[in-house]
């Protein structure tokens, strides 16, 4: 069974979808329509549940409110990695690479679309990794808001611009403490 659940985080920032399926987080989404079909599924395949009424003994319950505690220790400053499990089979052996490098960003700094391209050894591929960023089933937690243009520009963000840019400004406010 996947469940599914809304999050309310801080800042006027939009409602967070979080998905799990078989113990693992599958996908964080910044609420809208796409996101009950973000695995290629319709809304009547997953359970949703209210986050006080998520079921601490299943595995989905369990990640979903790990989930849920880690973004509030996020958002409260108190967080700068998350540890709850995270399925990436939904994507392509490259777009996992990608992920997986996104997760070795340190908190509070950016990197390049080029520098993540060379981070995989694809020097060249920085376009291509800037569309597996925006394809990134899990963000925030694979933190795809902490990369930029070589311009220092923002560049894209699936949650919008608004959203990575508070998002950076929280962790970089944080950093300053």
């Amino acid at each position: 069974m996947i469940s599914i659940t809304h999050y309310t985080p801080p800042f006027d920032l939009p409602i967070i979808t979080l998905i799990a399926k078989d113990g693992k987080l599958v996908a964080l989404d910044w609420f809208t329509q796409k996101s009950e079909n973000l695995l290629g599924m319709s809304a009547d395949d997953f359970d949703y549940q209210k986050i006080d009424a998520l079921d601490k003994q299943t595995t989905n319950g369990r990640v979903l409110l790990q989930a849920i505690q880690e973004l509030d220790e996020y958002f409260d400053g108190k967080r700068t990695s998350f540890g709850v499990p995270l399925d990436l089979s939904h994507g392509t052996p490259f777009q996992q690479q990608v992920w997986q490098a996104l997760l070795s960003i340190p908190y509070g700094q950016t990197i390049s679309y080029a520098a993540l391209a060379k981070r995989i050894d694809k020097p060249t591929a920085f376009r291509a990794c800037a569309n597996a960023n925006g394809k990134n089933p899990i963000s925030l937690i694979i933190p795809c808001h902490r990369v930029i243009a070589s311009s220092g520009g923002l560049g894209g963000y699936t949650g919008g611009i608004d959203i990575k840019k508070t998002l950076l400004n929280h962790e970089n406010k944080v950093c300053d403490k």
